[in-house]
C-alpha cells in the first residue's frame, strides 16, 4: 500500500540500497553518471535518528549502531524490507504546483488538434479569485499526491497572480506548505516573468513593474530562493529575461530560467551568460547553445512530460548535453496547461524512452543532480550519513523497474526527513 510518512527514529534492514554514495563527495553535479555511481548495497541497512541518516551500509556494518539506537529510543522500530529497493527521495526541480482551477478544456482542444482556448490568463484569473485559504487546501492536496509518488522535495514557482500582493501571498503559501511535516519540503521561486498580466499590454512595461516595484517587496519578504523567467517567443525576450534576472540577482536571489521550451528562443545563452543555477526545458537548443551551457555551469533541468503532453516536435538533446559535460536533472514541470503530471516516475519513463538516458542517469536526475540545481546537495539526494532522511521504498527489488514500469506507482512509502526550523 502506498504510504507517505514522517521521519522518526527507525531502521530499514535487508534492503537493496541505492545510495549514490560515490557521488556524495563530488565537487558539484556530474554529467557522466555510471552504474557504479549508484552505490548499490545488497541486503543493506539504513539507520535514521530524529529524521537524519546516522548509519548506512551492510547489515553487519550497521548492526552495532542499530542495537545502540534500539536501546536509546523507546519507540524505535526496525523493518525488514525483503530486499526491496530503498533510495533517496525524489527531488522535483521545476513545478508550478500552486494555482486554482484546471485547464481540462485546453486538454480537449489539444487532443482534437485545436488551439487551446483558455491559456495562462485563465489560470491567472482563477488563482486571483481563489483566495489564500483555498490555495492552501489546493496546494496541500497536490503536494501530498507528489509525496505519494515519491517526491520529498519540490521546487514550486509563483507566477499565477502577477500582482505584487498576489505574488507575495503565493510565496508565503509555498513556504507554509513546505514547513508542514506531512508534506514535501518546498523551494519557493519567484517566477514573476511568467506571463503578461491582463493589466498590461506591453512586456517592457511589465518588466519595469517587476524590477521596480514587485522585486523589492519579494526580496524584503525573504521567502523566495530563486528568480525565474519564461524566455520564449511570444513571452519574455532574451533581453527582457536578462534584465529581470539581473535585477533578481542584485536582490540576492539565485537564478533559474525557462529556456528554448517551444522554440529556439535564446534562453540558453542567457543562462550561460548569467551562470544560472538551472536552465530548464532546452528542447530547441542547437550545438552552439550546448557549448555555451557547458561553459556556464548551469544544471540542465529537462522536462520531457511537457514535450509529450504538447506533442512538441523534439525532446531536449540530453545525450549531447551529457557528452558536452552538462549535468542533467529531470522534473515534472507540473502545471495546469502543459504538463499536469504529479509523478517523477512517469518522467523517468519518458527520459529513458525518449531522451536516451540509462536508468542510473535518470536516477541521478531525480535525486542528486536535481538537488544540486536547488542548492541542496549537501542535505539531500543521497543515502549517506548526516543527510536528511528523505527515503523512498520501491515495491520491487530491481531498481531497473523505475521507468520501465509506467502508468503505475512503484512507491511503497515515501518519508520526509528532518526539516529546518
Amino acid at each position: 500500500m502506498v504510504g507517505a510518512t514522517i521521519a522518526r527514529s527507525y531502521a530499514l534492514t535487508n534492503a537493496t540500497l541505492i545510495t549514490l554514495a560515490p557521488l556524495a563527495n563530488a565537487a558539484g553535479p556530474q554529467a557522466q553518471i555510471t552504474a557504479s555511481d549508484l552505490g548499490v548495497v545488497e541486503r543493506g541497512t539504513i539507520l535514521v535518528e530524529h529524521g537524519v541518516l546516522t548509519a548506512v551500509g551492510t547489515g553487519i556494518q550497521c548492526e552495532a549502531a542499530v542495537a545502540h539506537a534500539r536501546s536509546r529510543f523507546a519507540n524505535f522500530g526496525a523493518r525488514d524490507m525483503g530486499e526491496r529497493v530503498v533510495m533517496p527521495g525524489f527531488v522535483d526541480a521545476h513545478t508550478h504546483a500552486l494555482f486554482a482551477g484546471n485547464r481540462v478544456a485546453d486538454f480537449e482542444d489539444l487532443a482534437a488538434h485545436r488551439q487551446p482556448a483558455l491559456g495562462m490568463r485563465y489560470t491567472i484569473e482563477q488563482t486571483r479569485a481563489a483566495g489564500s485559504e483555498a490555495l492552501v487546501v489546493i496546494g496541500a492536496r497536490r503536494l501530498a499526491q507528489m509525496l505519494r509518488h515519491g517526491t520529498t522535495t519540490v521546487e514550486v514557482k509563483s507566477g499565477y497572480a502577477l500582482t505584487t500582493q498576489g505574488e507575495l501571498d503565493l510565496l508565503a503559501i509555498i513556504a507554509e506548505l513546505g514547513a508542514l511535516p506531512e508534506l514535501p519540503r518546498t523551494v519557493p521561486t519567484f517566477c514573476g516573468a511568467h506571463a503578461l498580466p491582463p493589466e498590461f499590454s506591453d512586456y517592457d512595461a511589465f518588466v519595469n513593474e517587476l524590477c521596480d516595484r514587485m522585486l523589492p517587496r519579494v526580496a524584503e519578504q525573504g521567502i523566495a530562493w530563486f528568480g525565474d523567467a519564461f524566455c520564449e517567443k511570444g513571452f519574455f525576450s532574451p533581453q527582457q529575461s536578462d534584465r529581470f534576472l539581473r535585477a533578481c540577482a542584485s536582490r540576492g536571489l539565485r537564478l533559474r530560467i525557462h529556456a528554448d521550451e517551444m522554440s529556439h528562443s535564446g534562453g540558453a545563452l542567457v543562462a550561460a551568460r548569467l551562470r544560472t543555477a538551472s536552465a530548464d526545458h532546452l528542447n530547441f537548443i542547437d550545438d552552439a547553445d550546448v557549448a555555451a551551457l557547458a561553459g556556464g555551469g548551469s544544471v540542465a533541468v529537462l522536462c520531457p512530460g511537457t514535450v509529450d503532453y504538447l506533442g512538441l516536435a523534439r525532446y531536449a538533446p540530453a545525450r549531447k548535453l551529457i557528452d558536452a559535460g552538462v549535468p542533467v536533472a529531470l522534473a515534472t514541470d507540473y502545471n495546469p496547461g502543459t504538463c499536469p503530471c504529479f509523478s517523477l516516475q512517469m518522467i523517468v519513463y519518458l527520459a529513458r524512452r525518449h531522451l536516451g538516458l540509462a536508468v542510473h542517469e535518470a536516477i541521478a536526475g531525480v535525486t542528486l543532480n536535481a538537488a544540486y540545481s536547488l542548492g541542496l546537495a549537501g542535505e539531500i539526494g543521497t543515502l549517506t550519513t548526516g543527510k536528511r532522511a528523505d527515503v523512498v521504498v520501491l515495491d520491487t527489488s530491481d531498481y531497473q523497474e523505475l521507468g520501465y514500469s509506467f502508468g503505475t506507482n512503484l512507491v511503497a512509502s515515501a518519508t520526509v526527513g528532518a526539516k529546518s526550523a
